[in-house]
Order: structure tokens, then sequence, then C-alpha cells
């Protein structure tokens, strides 16, 4: 598979604003930014980074890799809401992400790509380019500093 069939996915089915209520209140999610990295698990895991009052990434491992998805809000979101947002986000963007790791589970042999930047903040641009060094260069993406 060329990486532009993966461009292609994402562009179509997850460039998109969402709408939502969260506590009662709609809110407009917009995606501005998709990684696509390998991962050396086979398992099923997700991520959430928040970046600022209105910016977050969520990243969902399956298959042997990880979708990175940057996502901002309309507006500032409370730190409560994150959970409620987190499942209406997995709960509606898993099809999608599912579909983009099996066609990039055939023919991709790439370590990491940026499918989509789509008008990031300066902070959710070093956030990914940080990514996409580390794992194409194969070093550890999160740092654990405190003994689990």
């Amino acid at each position: 598979m060329r990486i532009e069939e993966l461009y292609t996915i994402a562009q179509r089915e997850l460039a998109k604003d969402l709408v939502f209520e969260i506590e009662d209140e709609p809110v407009t999610l917009s995606i501005r930014g998709v990684l696509l990295a390998r991962v050396e698990s086979k398992s099923y895991n997700f991520s959430f980074f928040e970046l600022s009052e209105n910016e977050f990434v969520l990243a969902v491992q399956m298959k042997g890799f990880t979708v990175y998805l940057g996502i901002e809000a309309d507006e500032e979101l409370e730190e409560e809401a994150y959970p409620e947002l987190v499942r209406i986000l997995l709960e509606h963007l898993t099809p999608q992400i599912a579909l983009l790791i099996t066609k990039a589970e055939k023919d991709y042999r790439g370590r990491a790509d940026l499918l989509l930047d789509d008008d990031m903040s300066p902070e959710m641009k070093e956030f990914f380019y940080s990514l996409l060094v580390k794992h194409r260069k194969g070093e550890l993406v999160y740092e654990q500093t405190e003994v689990a």
C-alpha cells in the first residue's frame, strides 16, 4: 500500500468536525492531526494527553500500531468531562481508526508518518513532530518518571 492511500483514508475518515453533547452542553471537536506509528505491542490500549485547556491527543493502540489524534475543542473543557469525552470519541472513532490500521497492517513498511496536519497550533505541532521523530528513531515515546 502506498502512503498516499493512508493519507486519503485519514482525510476522508478522520479530518472532520464532530459535535457532541458533553455535560449537557454542545461541544465541537476538530481533528487537527493524525499520526500513524508502528509499535511492538499487539495489544489494545488508549492514552489521553492534555496539551491545553482545549487541545488534547487521543492515542489508540491496536494490532501493532498507534494512531494519535490531535483534537481541538471549540471551548475550554473541564477535567471532569474527560472520561465522558474519551468514551464518546472511542465509541465514535474506533471504526475509522480500525479501517486505517487494517489498511496499514497489510502493506505499510514505514515506522511513522504524519497523515494529517490541519491547522494545528504550535503546541500540537511540537507534540506531534516530537512523537514522529521518536517513533522514527525507535526511541521510547513515554518516559516513566515515577516508580510504578
